[in-house]
């Protein structure tokens, strides 16, 4: 029924403010309990940030805890790491940093225990901890199935090695692979077909192989790839597919995270296709240094997005310094690094004065490795000379490559007597494997069947 009474009219409103304000205070009462609450149970977590993957290669990663209220400098004390690994531990605000001194061990469970946070304000305390795994010891070889002119036979195939572990994985396999670039994420191989013609295979774990594109029907070298910038690149030679353009030694960009994108080339300061000697991307970046045609090293933006930029010519590009972005470079006077951040170029100690040939790698600011058919030495400044690992009999020593962590090595054998397995590009000897030894105490880790392991680059 309609209300007719001016009476009841008026009171209404009345009701509304009475039931307004028991809400209000219903909702005042709730919000300082919670203020009660939020004060009396002490620091909560809010995230926690930092790429614990990188902890086995890099010196430095940090890990920040951050709360939800500024915290008292004493939260500091008794935090622990287990198993122990060196670090440096700052409160500054509401976070809490742990900076790991050293690399971590591989395939290993940590835990950060924090046992007293504090409010800065407050004094309430509580407890917190954070779990990580690092990531297992890999490497990845090709492994061939016999000679590049072989009619019948097993096919080649990319696998990877787990050492932690003991477990392989093949990631692709097909009757010719000529290169490959393993990222961690994804893999790319460079297949060559019957009639001679390349052609460039991706695949993730759980995927089929698909076809990636090429500018044309020509020679395709020097296979890298980078998960962190998210492109594959190489070095191209050739006519392009509608025979508009003719490219020497050109370098090509393709984005891996869009499907069915189509090469690009890299342009150099003269806006002309920049021809490639060497190159290799830079680590955790999108970025990569090329060496061309003329021998100076170039900063390139891999999207594109950015413009060239001139290193100068500092010498021949091998590597990157193991965790580092610092790139070494070798001349007739020796090796020195060369630090992107700064600019600035140090030569390594102890191969001033020419003779270091490709036979010398560095795997610290401090130490090199050289080889020899017979053995692997590595010096360290201010200490003699060591003989890291021998070639067994029957064996001699073709290549060596450094981790990305700098503390282990991969050993290229070979038998004696070996036959080249007759590749266009890319040959090698038959019957080739790869000792995994630690960098220090020469200690082999594992031996496993392959060539050119990814560490190589």
């Amino acid at each position: 029924m309609t209300p007719t009474s001016p009476e009841r009219t008026r009171r209404s409103p009345r009701r509304f403010r009475l039931a307004a304000g028991a809400i209000v205070g219903v909702l005042v009462a709730a919000s300082t309990t919670m203020a009660v609450v939020a004060l009396e149970r002490g620091p909560q977590v809010r995230a926690v940030t930092g790429d614990t993957a990188l902890t086995v290669s890099q010196q430095g990663v940090t890990v920040t805890v951050r709360t939800d209220q500024p915290l008292d400098p004493s939260s500091a004390d008794g935090i622990r790491i287990e198993p122990d690994a060196p670090a440096q531990i700052d409160v500054n605000g509401a976070s809490v940093r742990v900076r790991f001194t050293d690399t971590l061990a591989f395939a290993t469970d940590y835990r950060i225990v924090v046992p007293r946070l504090e409010g800065q304000t407050t004094g309430t305390t509580s407890a917190t901890e954070f779990a990580f795994t690092t990531p297992a010891l890999t490497v990845t070889t090709l492994e061939r199935g016999g000679a590049f002119d072989r009619s019948a036979g097993d096919d080649d195939r990319i696998v990877r090695h787990d050492l932690s572990h003991g477990a392989d994985e093949t990631l692709i396999s097909a009757p010719r692979i000529q290169e490959y670039a393993d990222d961690g994420d994804s893999v790319v191989a460079l297949t060559i077909d019957a009639e001679g013609t390349s052609h460039l295979l991706h695949t993730r774990p759980g995927e089929e192989p698909r076809s990636v594109s090429t500018p044309g029907a020509g020679d395709v070298r020097l296979l890298r790839a980078s998960s962190d910038a998210g492109h594959l690149g190489y070095v191209y030679t050739g006519s392009s597919g509608d025979g508009a353009e003719v490219y020497t030694s050109a370098l090509f960009m393709l984005d891996t995270t869009v499907e069915g994108s189509s090469p690009r080339v890299v342009v150099g300061l003269d806006g002309e296709p920049l021809q490639t000697a060497a190159w290799q991307f830079v680590p955790g970046s999108a970025y990569l240094v090329a060496q061309t045609a003329q021998g100076s090293l170039i900063l390139v933006d891999s999207t594109g997005a950015a413009p060239p930029r001139v290193l100068g010519e500092l010498g021949e590009l091998r590597s990157f310094l193991p965790g580092t972005t610092s790139v070494v470079v070798g001349s007739l006077a020796g090796l020195s690094v060369l630090d992107l951040t700064t600019g600035s170029i140090e030569a390594v100690p102890g191969t001033a004065g020419g003779g270091v040939g490709s036979g010398a790698l560095v795997v610290s600011t401090d130490a090199t490795v050289t080889w020899t058919p017979s053995e692997v030495t590595r010096a360290t400044a201010g200490a003699d000379a060591m003989t890291v690992t021998r070639a067994a009999a029957g064996e001699r020593i073709e290549e060596v490559c450094v981790s990305p962590s700098g503390r282990h090595l991969a050993v290229g054998v070979v038998p004696a007597g070996a036959p080249i397995d007759g590749y266009p590009a890319r040959a090698d000897w038959q019957g080739r494997a790869t000792d995994v030894v630690d960098a220090v105490s020469g200690e082999t880790v594992a031996r496993v069947t392959g060539t050119r392991p990814d560490w190589c680059g």
